[in-house]
């Protein structure tokens, strides 16, 4: 039987230094194109049959190095976005603590599926997307399919609630590292987690560029 084999996109000078990125398109720094290059030589010997991922560039980037030299295409699509955080997206959560505390108190206050930054999404509008791709993802490929999707924590969380069939609930209750690798395997009796948030293939002398 095929799998599902979820990749969070590799590091950016964002993420280095903490910044909320959402949809902003922020590209892959040095230590994530080494990162995705790594990820390439774990997946070496997988038989992907369809590549998916955002179309943001941190996620295309790390798609494209993983295909690598073969003529699979990379298909993009927008439903696999991080969350949109609004107005707070380049800062910093320390930053969003000084400039917004009344907002960030109310919506925090909210719980984690009803918050949203001003401007952004909440839980139930990424998983309404990402419902929608896995949807549509679902039809296109036979469970024998070994299919490759590369996007953010936000929608890697909700493609687990989502192959999985398990309630909104859990969404917050999994780690999502950057160039991290999770598989969901399809069984005759339903989809099974195999492994999750695993980045056993980042070396830790080639990610400090020795």
């Amino acid at each position: 039987m095929g799998s599902w084999y979820l990749v969070r996109h590799g590091e950016t000078e964002w993420n280095r230094n903490g910044r909320i990125q959402g949809h902003s398109d922020v590209p892959l720094n040095e230590s994530g194109r080494r990162q995705a290059k790594m990820l390439a030589k774990r997946l070496a010997n997988c038989s992907i049959s369809a590549t998916y991922a955002s179309d943001l560039s941190r996620a295309t980037e790390t798609a494209r190095a993983i295909v690598g030299d073969t003529d699979m295409p990379v298909f993009t699509d927008p439903d696999l976005r991080e969350f949109s955080y609004g107005e707070w997206e380049g800062l910093t959560l320390k930053e969003v603590e000084d400039q917004f505390p009344l907002e960030l108190a109310e919506r925090t206050g909210q719980g984690n599926n009803t918050f949203a930054a001003p401007g952004g999404e909440d839980t139930g509008h990424v998983l309404d997307r990402v419902r929608r791709f896995s949807a549509e993802a679902e039809k296109r490929h036979d469970p024998a399919d070994n299919v490759l999707i590369v996007a953010h924590g936000g929608s890697i969380r909700a493609l687990f609630v989502c192959l999985l069939g398990l309630t909104d609930d859990r969404f917050w209750s999994t780690q999502v590292d950057c160039a991290s690798l999770s598989v969901i395997s399809n069984q005759p009796n339903g989809r099974v987690l195999e492994l999750w948030n695993e980045n056993g293939h980042l070396n830790s002398a080639e990610e400090a560029g020795t």
